[in-house]
């Protein structure tokens, strides 16, 4: 059997490759051929706290199972870093942002189902779960890369790598109180912003608190980043896109709260760093790897979950 979600795009020639492929592999996605799961490993992640989140993982799994893949389920909450081919979340995009940040490293492709309230990245329901996997079964996958956003800073003397999936947000610990933030892009000074904070943000993080802060709705695949100021005191100070290739270094200074500075990485790992501290942003070295929902698009997910029909 033909290697499948591991298998990288340059593995594919432009011969072996349908049109439809090759125009697919020039917009950010690949389509792989599956004719099974034998042989394949994949991880059921569900939300405990999401009624009918472990149910439904352990449905999924047995259904895995029996169509000859090898599964293991476990608590979003707990969920430790191990190889996977693919990866199902079962709760919200909260849920999606954990599986992303723990499995991407590894290369493992995500898919998540939604049991939350919004689901920008949980784009299936319950009962779309199985035509999916049938789909997948029959038709093969559609893989859709997009960028992740590389953070480093120092924190009690010690280095610390994070990955983020939707953005990195640099605020004071008081979260009323003014900060200053100097953006400095590839070792040059660019701004100094009076502000509540700076938000960096990858495309797929555009919709979550990028979009709060006046950012703009950015096509998922495209290879750019955000920068975002949170309130700035200066109105002409307005969010900007960046090139992803860009190297960003972000230095910011607090008079309240002792002095302290919040890295929060979306919104779930935080952590509190000196005054005047240096954070480094730049392209994390894999990309995610979305499993597609081909009876959606991407402009039919924003109609519906920013209720652009109303």
């Amino acid at each position: 059997m033909q290697g499948v979600l591991r298998a990288r795009t340059d593995k594919f020639s432009d011969a072996a490759m349908s049109q439809k492929a090759r125009q697919g592999r020039a917009l950010g996605f690949l389509e792989i051929p599956i004719r099974g799961f034998m042989n394949y490993s994949a991880g059921v992640i569900y939300n405990k706290s999401k009624t009918g989140a472990k149910k439904l993982a352990y449905e999924i799994a047995a259904w895995l199972k029996k169509n000859k893949c090898r599964v293991f389920t476990a608590d979003s909450r707990s969920v430790k870093a191990r190889k996977a081919d693919f990866v199902l979340s079962i709760g919200g995009d909260g849920t999606m942002l954990k599986v992303i940040r723990t499995f991407s490293p590894l290369g493992a492709a995500v898919k998540g189902i939604n049991l939350g309230s919004l689901g920008f990245l949980t784009d299936i329901d319950v009962n779309e779960v199985y035509a999916l996997l049938k789909s997948i079964l029959q038709n093969g996958v559609k893989i859709e890369k997009r960028i992740l956003l590389s953070v480093e800073f120092e924190r009690n003397g010690k280095k610390v790598k994070a990955l983020a999936a939707n953005e990195c947000v640099i605020r004071s610990l008081s979260g009323l109180k003014l900060i200053t933030v100097d953006l400095n892009i590839d070792k040059k000074y660019t701004a100094q912003y009076k502000c509540d904070g700076m938000i960096i943000a990858t495309p797929t993080g555009s919709t979550a608190y990028s979009l709060a802060a006046s950012g703009p709705i950015v096509y998922p695949n495209l290879p750019v980043f955000i920068a975002a100021p949170i309130s700035p005191h200066t109105i002409t100070q307005r969010p900007m896109l960046l090139s992803d290739k860009s190297d960003l270094i972000i230095s910011a200074k607090n008079k309240y709260s002792n002095g302290k500075i919040l890295v929060s990485i979306d919104g779930q790992e935080n952590f509190y760093v000196k005054n005047g501290a240096k954070v480094k942003l730049s392209l994390y070295k894999k990309n995610l790897k979305l499993i597609k929902n081909c009876s959606k698009s991407y402009f039919e997910t924003l109609k519906t979950k920013l209720h652009w029909n109303v």
